[in-house]
């Protein structure tokens, strides 16, 4: 009779475990970040909820440059490593109402401080 009620306790528990980690898991907000930014310049910026992104730049010389790799969050600090081409930019970001702020490197190594309009989801 003991056994069964320990048995009983502890799938009680197991099956209470598990569906707070259901609840937990099904209240994460998405990333603020994800969907499509752009600006009037042609510069545009997709971050995926992979955690890869996609981004054109239009250079100094009016040439569109593709970039795409991986980007993580920590707080307001976001790291862009690219795949395509030798790039890493670690930059502050904000967002304020459907605008996000973010410098970027130039060619030339040379900060450039973007405001992008969220344009998709």
């Amino acid at each position: 009779m003991r056994y069964i009620l320990i048995r009983r306790i502890q799938v009680f528990s197991a099956l209470t475990a598990g569906l707070i980690c259901l609840l937990l898991a099904a209240c994460t907000e998405p990333s603020p970040l994800y969907g499509t930014w752009a600006d009037n310049r042609g510069n545009t910026f997709t971050f995926l909820d992979d955690d890869t992104f996609n981004a054109k730049i239009t250079s100094s010389d009016g040439i569109i440059l593709n970039y795409e790799g991986k980007y993580s969050v920590l707080l307001n600090a976001l790291t862009l490593s690219s795949t395509n081409v030798e790039l890493r930019v670690v930059t502050e970001w904000d967002i304020r109402g459907n605008m996000l702020y973010l410098d970027w490197i130039n060619e030339d190594g040379v900060p450039v401080s973007l405001t992008l309009y969220k344009i998709s989801n």
